[in-house]
């Protein structure tokens, strides 16, 4: 009988005391730093409690951040840019402060606001960022799979863009110190523009794609319904809008009119008896939140949204019933607004509001814009193609009252944004800041053509609507650069370059699989996706059901 030979030995099996000895010296080491770090915490605040938990508290989010899938501490930095209060927002007409106050300014505001040292001139997102980075570093240079099951890949161009206006900041920085600028006021022009990119950068890693459509959905109407009570509930406790001009802010605009779209978005691609309860339930909530922070431009955002859905959604039943209802009150609309218009009363208010929008003799915050944007196109035709880069102020032709002791940004960060972009950029500047936005409305529309449920068109007509209401903002009022927008519209951005992607609309930057292990998500309708993606490629026009 043949027998088998011998199985040749390895190197000896470590024990159990080997196995185990480095993890506790890892773990003491860590403990001890957090001791160390926690007394001197208590040394220099003197004992104040806030400031000694400080390093727990720090060491807590660094770990939550390194275990969790990247796109948990990314949605939730989309509920908090919305619900939390920031230094600097004008909240509540700096008349009223609540506790989260204290967080949104640790969060989003500089650290040298909450804590007394100069040098901190970053925010508490700033040091989050470079968290993200190492992260994302860390799981692909371990190949880790924690944000890869179903995930999808952006398409290349919204990044390419994305890193165009990086540079373009660039640019305006350095041509601005060149030409003398001031490099402190340059910071805060800079911020105004850098954050968007960033963030859709870290959102096209963190977001699986339309996986992650509604949960996106439920945070933002979710923010929407705290803050629509809570500007409620500011304006019962201050009636008065010449004391109280707004209940929360003046971005907070953008947030209640993309509330009211997504609902009209489910209206016209979803007309269904759950759809039509959800709306009744929500709808009050949003346009009571409207009312109360007595915002004109939040409902020019809404009409301009409305306008575009019309134009792009198919003719349904819920939009041949608004078509009809238009044509039926056109002439009464007309008659309405022909005896109002020089009218006080209050039944006139909606007309009076209108017209304030585009007559200056009727409003002094409108006669002010109009002074500025003329100051404005006076400073881009001083230097048309280069514009005079950040760090400088505009140029005041028309002079303008002098409010630099309350507001010294006032000549360096104007009201229209976008005017703003074209005097410190030039035509070089604004066509490179500027590109990513109709390249993002050219994937929204795209994803829209390309969808195959109704939750993807829905998506792709809340990501218009934030886009819309984000351009218009920054026009009318200070809009660009507010922590809440900018998450919203980078958060767009990812999803429905995804869309596209896994659709088929648009190639992947990889010719291999685009998606990872995809899960299979439900559709609310009841419609249930096929069993693996990428998605096939639905022909323009065509809906199912």
């Amino acid at each position: 009988m043949k027998r088998t030979p011998p199985i040749p030995a390895g190197p000896p099996l470590p024990g159990p005391t080997e196995t185990g000895s480095r993890i506790p010296v890892q773990w003491a080491l860590l403990v001890g730093l957090l001791c160390l770090f926690t007394i001197a915490a208590v040394v220099v605040s003197n004992g104040n409690p806030a400031v000694a938990l400080a390093p727990c508290l720090i060491a807590v989010l660094v770990g939550l951040v390194w275990v969790l899938p990247l796109r948990v501490p990314m949605l939730t930095l989309l509920a908090l840019s919305w619900t939390l209060e920031i230094a600097g927002d004008a909240f509540a007409s700096n008349l009223v402060q609540t506790p989260l106050r204290v967080v949104g300014t640790l969060l989003f505001a500089k650290l040298n606001l909450s804590i007394p040292v100069d040098a901190l001139v970053v925010s508490g997102f700033d040091l989050l960022l470079l968290l993200f980075g190492v992260v994302i570093v860390y799981r692909h240079s371990t190949r880790s799979r924690i944000d890869r099951i179903g995930w999808v890949e952006a398409p290349r161009p919204i990044w390419q863009f994305a890193v165009l206006a990086l540079v373009a900041i660039a640019w305006m920085t350095i041509f601005g110190m060149a030409r003398g600028g001031s490099f402190r006021f340059a910071l805060w022009q800079i911020t105004k523009h850098l954050y968007l990119p960033l963030v859709y950068l870290l959102m096209a890693e963190a977001l699986r794609g339309p996986a992650d459509a509604v949960v996106v959905g439920r945070v933002v109407l979710g923010a929407g319904i705290f803050r629509s009570v809570e500007a409620m509930i500011l304006r019962r406790m201050f009636p008065s809008t010449d004391i109280f001009p707004h209940a929360v802010t003046h971005h907070d605009s953008v947030l209640f009119a993309i509330c009211v779209a997504i609902l009209l978005a489910m209206l016209l691609e979803r007309p269904t008896r759950r759809a039509l309860r959800i709306c009744a339930l929500l709808l009050p909530i949003f346009l009571g939140g409207m009312i109360a922070n007595h915002r004109r431009l939040a409902w020019t955002e809404l009409a301009a949204v409305a306008a575009f859905f019309f134009l792009i959604t198919p003719l349904g039943r819920f939009k041949r019933f608004v078509l009809r209802s238009l044509v039926v009150s056109i002439v009464p609309l007309l008659i309405y607004g022909a005896v109002g218009w020089n009218s006080q009363q209050r039944l006139y208010g909606p007309v009076r509001m209108f017209r304030s929008l585009f007559d200056a003799n009727v409003d002094s915050s409108t006669r002010w814009r109009d002074f500025e944007n003329y100051d404005l196109v006076v400073t881009f035709s001083k230097s048309p193609l280069l514009g005079s880069g950040f760090g400088h102020p505009f140029i005041e032709e028309l002079k303008l009252p002098d409010i630099t002791k309350d507001y010294e940004l006032e000549p360096y960060i104007p009201h229209n944004s976008v005017l703003g972009l074209w005097a410190f950029g030039g035509l070089v500047g604004f066509a490179l800041l500027w590109a990513i936005y109709p390249v993002g409305m050219f994937f929204t529309v795209r994803a829209y053509r390309s969808s195959r449920t109704r939750i993807e068109r829905i998506t792709a007509l809340g990501a218009a609507a934030v886009q819309i209401c984000y351009v218009m903002q920054g026009y009318g009022d200070l809009g660009f650069g507010t922590w809440g927008p900018v998450f919203t519209v980078a958060t767009a951005y990812a999803l429905v370059g995804k869309i596209c992607v896994a659709n088929g609309a648009w190639p992947a930057r990889f010719s291999r699989a685009r998606v990872v292990d995809p899960p299979r998500v439900q559709d609310p309708a009841g419609i249930p996706p096929p069993a693996t993606l990428p998605f096939p490629r639905a022909r323009p026009g065509t809906y199912e059901g």
